[in-house]
């Protein structure tokens, strides 16, 4: 046990050494370069085989020993005090990591194969401990939610581990990282429910290179265009569609709503969203269209999105709510001829906790039912 110990101590002291940005590696690489240069080129071993075992080193005067020498002491020197000063940052950043704690809240709902670990693929400057927080959506049908109201003690579930995990610790010692591939409203609700947990790290799954990536791209400059505010004549419910990633159709509205509908669209809907900026910013806008309709007298927002996950769930994060009105995030089902059959009433504006609202017996949801 003790040896095994030992040898993964040296190998992880091994790659951390060679890692990239390190100091001590380029300094341990450079001095072991040149120490071989000189002996290699400099020194010829003489193996003398008789009564006795001779062996010889003869310079070969090709550096002069008054250059050799100081030189060789130099580096040596640069080795060793590169080793000891790796080994004493990797005992410090060791107790850091222990220290430390990077809690990983991963949403699964939309696939019924387990796929890449968000956990591994937490970028490895956020320094930590990993502890993975598997928020599990899934219901064995992939890519159908049969029974939503099953899913929302999932959600109330991850919350009370992160919550758990954070009170043993000491705050500033603990990261939240979210990524997840889950229904659009359990997502937003996801969002609504963690705002409150500070300062979160929110990952997505690239499906272009089918792997977990940061929010680490440039801002291209998109932004939503508003459409339709002028429309609600003193409606006190609306339907606000939101196109970041796909165009919220017409006609796929009109199955399962008569009100009137703001819109929210990009004008290039290939545009990507993989930068934090921009999705800040993004949010922003949606929190501006609900303030702009709050004003108008609107109690009610009917909330359809068309977003990747990790657009749903900052926009969730960014929601007020107390002082915005009242919403309903809606699940889109393309096989159901009412494209928009369910929803999640929001834990907002006075509404203690999430239910699921269904839109299957009438257009109009005035009176939407609670599950």
């Amino acid at each position: 046990m003790y040896r095994q110990t030992l040898d993964w101590g040296l190998r992880e002291f091994v790659k951390f050494l060679f890692r990239p940005r390190g100091f001590e590696g380029k300094g341990i690489t450079a001095s072991a370069a040149i120490l071989v240069a000189i002996f290699g080129g400099n020194f010829l071993a003489r193996l003398r085989i008789g009564d006795d075992l001779d062996l010889q080193l003869t310079s070969t005067n090709i550096i002069p020993d008054w250059v050799q020498w100081p030189t060789v002491a130099i580096c040596i020197a640069v080795f060793v005090s590169s080793v000891l000063m790796g080994w004493k940052r990797f005992n410090r950043e060791n107790e850091i990591r222990n220290r430390k704690k990077v809690i990983v809240v991963e949403g699964r709902g939309l696939r019924e194969d387990d796929g890449a670990p968000l956990a591994a693929a937490v970028p490895s400057d956020i320094v930590g401990q990993r502890i993975p927080v598997m928020l599990d959506l899934r219901q064995r049908r992939d890519g159908v939610i049969v029974a939503p109201d099953e899913l929302l003690p999932e959600v109330n579930s991850a919350r009370r581990s992160v919550q758990q995990f954070t009170k043993q610790n000491d705050r500033q010692d603990v990261t939240v990282v979210y990524g997840g591939l889950t229904p659009v409203p359990m997502t937003f609700l996801t969002g609504v429910i963690f705002d409150d947990e500070g300062s979160i790290v929110v990952m997505d799954w690239d499906r272009t290179a089918e792997k977990w990536r940061p929010l680490d791209g440039e801002d291209d400059g998109q932004r939503f265009r508003l459409e339709g505010l002028e429309e609600i004549d003193g409606a006190d419910e609306v339907v606000l569609a939101v196109s970041a990633s796909y165009e919220v159709r017409t006609e796929n509205v009109a199955t399962s709503f008569d009100l009137p509908v703001v819109r929210l669209g990009m004008a290039d809907l290939a545009s990507p969203h993989w930068s934090q900026a921009k999705q800040s910013a993004l949010s922003q806008q949606v929190f501006d269209t609900a303030r702009l309709l709050e004003a108008r007298g609107v109690t009610l927002i009917h909330l359809i999105l068309a977003a990747q996950n990790s657009v749903a769930f900052n926009l969730g994060r960014r929601y007020d709510k107390r002082n915005l009105p009242n919403l309903v995030v809606y699940q889109f089902e393309a096989g159901s001829e009412r494209k928009y059959p369910w929803g999640v009433r929001m834990p907002v504006r006075g509404v203690v906790s999430p239910e699921i609202v269904r839109n299957d017996n009438q257009r109009s949801p005035s009176n939407l039912s609670g599950a």
